[in-house]
């Protein structure tokens, strides 16, 4: 076959490679004239693909073979030229940042579980403006007096949907009846930074601590303040999360008690806005409730955590109402 006579399929290479062998047959040629040199194609110029586009294309015969041999594209030794670059470049001179990422996302995770809900942290929703500007709370009787008022109307409230909410989480036409199948399980009192008299262990809804129990905690009434607003603030907490983890998840779906639990988890946003007052009169000092110690609703059943609080929510309202109204009766002030 001669060269210049390749088939046109063996132009186009498709996914395999097509080797194209030329066959080289002599012929009787006319010699050039004496004295005169005449230039005689090289195989690889005789190639019908090195003479469409140049002479310096990857042609696959053995002849190109042995002419040029294969070399990648240019464009991609370009790209691993550069990407290698990069790297090099990423390797020398940033080792600094590159380990210290890691470093970096866990200080993140950690600032995050130090930082503390507004819901809680700010119930009075004061600026930083007006909290600079405000000149110290003065004590007045009318502060303590102000918290047993709200915290007993909200007991109220907050008791009347206690059978609807026995029944839509648990199927118990009663509250009581269902409450004495979880007497032994405790929530607010497994917290860290508890304290007994935060909310004693014999105290339940509508049994009232014995007088000279509170007589005595009159007398120390300033130490344990903080961890009853920390304790508050975790109420406010636990409410939340049934209205974000229960409702919102459609656990339960049920309308009405879901506007009544948000209505009870803002008043007592309320109540723990005048007790803020309170511990601001008194110079206390307002113990944090980072993220970290938020109540969880992953590890248990969350009917059984939202019945918990429920429940606490109940008997810390009737103890708070308790609690106020003792050092409003007793007369207590700040301590010199």
């Amino acid at each position: 076959m001669d060269c210049d006579s390749i088939p046109p399929f063996a132009l186009f290479r498709q996914t395999g490679t097509v080797i194209v062998r030329v066959k080289m047959e002599s012929s009787p040629r006319r010699g050039p004239p004496a004295g005169q040199l005449v230039h005689r194609p090289t195989a690889c110029e005789r190639c019908s693909r090195t003479r469409l586009i140049s002479q310096y294309s990857d042609c696959d015969s053995d002849f190109v073979e042995k002419c040029r041999p294969y070399r990648p594209s240019s464009a991609r030794s370009r790209y691993v030229k550069v990407c290698a670059t990069v790297c090099l470049l990423l390797l020398a001179g940033l080792p600094a940042q590159c380990s210290a990422a890691p470093r970096n996302m866990e200080r993140t995770r950690r600032a995050a579980d130090a930082q503390e809900n507004e819901l809680w942290a700010n119930p009075c929703d004061y600026n930083t403006e007006q909290t600079n500007s405000k000149s110290p709370l003065s004590y007045s009787p009318k502060l303590v007096k102000n918290v047993a008022l709200q915290a007993r109307n909200l007991l109220r409230t907050t008791a009347e949907y206690k059978d609807k909410f026995a029944l839509k989480l648990h199927s118990y036409d009663s509250y009581e009846r269902l409450l004495q199948e979880w007497t032994e399980y405790e929530w607010l009192r497994k917290f860290p930074g508890f304290v007994e008299d935060v909310l004693p262990k014999g105290k339940t809804l509508n049994k009232p601590i014995p007088e000279e129990k509170m007589n005595e905690l009159m007398g120390h009434i300033e130490d344990v303040l903080p961890p009853m607003y920390k304790g508050l603030k975790m109420v406010l907490a636990g409410l939340h999360g049934i209205d974000r983890e229960v409702f919102n998840d459609n656990i339960v779906a049920d309308a009405s008690l879901k506007e009544n639990i948000n209505h009870t988890m803002h008043n007592v946003r309320g109540v723990l806005c005048l007790f803020s007052e309170v511990m601001k009169s008194f110079k206390l000092e307002i113990l944090p409730l980072p993220n970290e110690e938020l109540p969880s609703f992953k590890a248990e059943d969350k009917l059984t955590v939202a019945l918990l609080i429920y429940r606490d929510t109940l008997n810390y309202l009737d103890y708070l109402a308790q609690v106020f109204q003792k050092m409003y009766d007793s007369k207590v002030t700040p301590k010199a």
